[in-house]
């Protein structure tokens, strides 16, 4: 996808968490898109972002989540 290199490499590329972290802060790391599910398969699992396919799974011991 050169739509995602092109951002990546943009100034609207993100870090993913802030440069100077302080201990004891909670911080969400912002999602920049790496790749794409093609629009068949986002419809498929309910994301087009890889990164936040997290199938349930009951017999998991992990909160119900599969490991990658």
């Amino acid at each position: 996808m050169d739509v995602i290199r092109e951002l990546q490499n943009s100034e609207f590329f993100i870090r993913p968490l802030p440069k100077d972290t302080v201990i004891a802060m909670a911080y969400v790391p912002y999602q920049n898109a790496r790749k794409l599910y093609s629009p068949e398969q986002g419809i498929q699992t309910g994301t087009i972002f890889p990164e936040l396919n997290k199938p349930f799974s009951p017999e998991c011991q992990s909160g119900g989540m599969k490991n990658d």
